[in-house]
């Protein structure tokens, strides 16, 4: 939103710069009568943004402004100059509107993207456009406001004409944004089917086609990706970004030794490419030279020793790695930066916690503020608390948490909510949750939290009207589905409810092990052995967890197969020694035998 100037201010602030305008009235006369050259301003430093870049062109006519928007120009100029930038970006914009002004409109966007005010440089780039829409900077301007602003077709569009008119668009920047989108569904979207349709009729266009691959390695599809950055190598072997998605690519693609080679020969022809540099040490790490993926990043450091990007870069790639010296002094440095805390905080947490430095853990924990890591670090602060024997503790802490970040409040009741269950206060779970539902009546997650304490306590009632709930305002939401048909199933004789849950549930996600699981168990439950054998070895094949294993074990037992169920559960028991239905399960058909094999894989180990 940008903020208009109220009369009072604007004649104190108008008054006071008046007196200055004498110095600045040719430059201002110069950049606004005659018109601006344009071109993408990037932030940095104010004056180089929007200073000296006019040029006196045959084809633009001079501009007779009215006095109040000359008075408004005065000012935003010099306001810009005393570093009062909503000043001036306010008042450029207003002009830039009310006299549709080609210089204006440039001017506005220039100060916009200075002053990273996305919402009103994209509101003047378009305006630009509209006013020069043959003009390839002015395109070029509004396509990446549109990026940045999520609207990806219409970026597009902009780009196309911007490349029919001889520019330069960043169809790799758009690829990249639109990939990185988490809300993008790039293979179902039309931008894929927009790049094909373009590569068509500019097929050697090497932007383009590196757009392409970008959003191919995004999607997944790492071999299609790895066939056009090798034909954009083809056509440039020099071409950087092209060696970046072939690297990506092998990577992904876990052909590591022939990454490793060909980025190790990319860094030493393009030894200042600091991305590049930096892939090639990720691949390094996973093939185990570590020494070697070392120097690369002191390298780096010692290059770019203030790029949060690239020390936060650093600091991840050797923490998931297990190099956690380095990656303590890599956070730590983001931390003296006064870049990324909340990242940098949380990452220190783990690694003091795994350090058993348990004071220093929950000081960098306590220390994650509002972000994407803000719940990861509450999780792991209540679980580290909970293993010290601490739950008290870790509960008055989720409540203080949840008072202070109202936002966070549903998150904050699950996780309570957890650790209450885990401990089987189930009662007081019940309680918090019914607490909770007052303030988000139809929250998906919160009922279907209170509905498995139901469950816990017996309660099918109870588990199904919440589960009912669910599905009434969210009929496809497979967990509710298979939840409340499994019940039914392995609860009551409910059959024929149970099969339409857990088919319904089927036909939306047939890969989900849970759901192959109930398939599974539902036809053992209606004595069709076979059937209920092979959905239950297919959710085993996926998840092999000691649920399964119970289940697709009395399946075999059942099937006269007790030798084939024995080795199952032996197996399950020694990943999962604590899971009580696996033990459940054995006793029952094996009468208490659970205890010995339970005994004997502690002796195993």
């Amino acid at each position: 939103m940008i903020r208009m100037i109220a009369g009072a201010e604007y004649l104190i602030d108008g008054a006071e710069v008046f007196r200055e305008c004498r110095k600045t009235l040719f430059l201002v006369f110069f950049v606004f009568l005659t018109g601006c050259a344009s071109r993408h301003v990037q932030q940095g430093d104010y004056s180089a943004a929007t200073d000296g870049q006019s040029q006196t062109r045959a084809d633009e006519p001079v501009t007779p402004f009215a006095a109040e928007t000359l008075y408004d120009l005065l000012v935003a100029e010099i306001g810009g100059q005393r570093q009062r930038y909503d000043l001036a970006l306010g008042n450029y914009l207003k002009q830039a509107h009310k006299t549709r002004d080609i210089g204006v409109a440039q001017r506005a966007y220039q100060v916009a993207v200075y002053l990273g005010a996305r919402q009103a440089a994209l509101d003047a780039s378009l305006l630009w456009v509209e006013l020069q829409p043959e003009n390839p900077d002015a395109l070029n301007g509004s396509a990446l406001e549109l990026v940045y602003a999520g609207q990806y077709d219409r970026a597009f569009v902009q780009m196309s004409r911007q490349l029919a008119l001889g520019g330069s668009p960043a169809f790799d920047v758009l690829a990249s944004v639109a990939g990185n989108d988490q809300k993008q569904l790039v293979k179902d979207s039309r931008l894929e089917h927009q790049f094909d349709r373009l590569l068509r009729a500019h097929p050697d266009y090497p932007v383009l086609k590196l757009g392409k691959a970008i959003l191919l390695q995004h999607a997944g599809e790492f071999e299609s990706a790895l066939t056009l950055a090798n034909e954009l190598l083809r056509q440039d072997r020099g071409f950087v970004p092209a060696m970046m998605v072939k690297g990506r690519a092998l990577h992904k693609l876990k052909r590591n030794s022939e990454a490793e080679i060909m980025l190790a020969q990319a860094v030493q022809r393009h030894p200042d490419k600091n991305r590049l540099r930096l892939l090639y040490g990720r691949v390094l790490v996973h093939v185990g030279k570590l020494d070697l993926a070392r120097k690369q990043f002191a390298i780096l450091l010692e290059r770019a020793p203030g790029e949060s990007d690239i020390v936060l870069s650093l600091a991840l790639v050797t923490s998931e790695n297990g190099m956690e010296q380095e990656a303590r002094q890599y956070f730590e440095l983001l931390l003296a930066l006064g870049e990324r805390n909340n990242t940098a905080h949380y990452y220190l947490g783990r690694l003091s916690e795994k350090q058993q430095k348990y004071s220093a853990a929950k000081e960098h924990y306590l220390a994650v503020g509002p972000g994407k890591e803000f719940i990861a670090a509450q999780v792991a602060l209540t679980r580290m608390l909970v293993g010290q024997n601490k739950l008290e503790e870790a509960l008055a802490h989720v409540e203080e948490a949840r008072n202070r970040h109202p936002a966070r409040m549903e998150a904050l009741f699950l996780l309570e909510g957890e650790l209450l269950v885990n401990d089987r206060q189930l009662s007081k779970a019940l309680i918090l949750f019914e607490r909770a539902l007052k303030t988000s009546p139809e929250s998906v997650n919160l009922l279907y939290s209170r509905a498995m304490v139901y469950e816990k306590l017996n309660d099918l009632e109870g588990l199904e009207r919440d589960l009912r709930s669910i599905l009434a305002f969210d009929p496809d939401n497979t967990a509710a589905l298979n939840a409340l048909g499994y019940t039914l199933a392995d609860r009551t004789d409910r059959f024929a409810e149970a099969e339409a849950l857990i088919l319904q549930a089927y036909d939306l996600n047939s890969d989900d092990p849970a759901i192959l699981d109930s398939m599974g168990w539902l036809q053992f439950r209606l004595g069709n052995l076979d059937q209920a054998e092979k959905y239950l070895r297919l959710a085993h094949s996926q998840l092999p967890d000691a649920e399964i294993a119970a289940h697709l074990g009395e399946v075999l037992w059942v099937k006269g197969e007790q030798e084939a169920a024995r080795s199952l559960w032996a197996e399950a028991l020694q990943k999962s020694p604590d899971s009580q239905i696996l033990k459940d399960t054995m006793d029952r058909l094996t009468g208490n035998d659970s205890g010995s094999q339970a005994e004997t894989v502690s002796t195993a180990h």
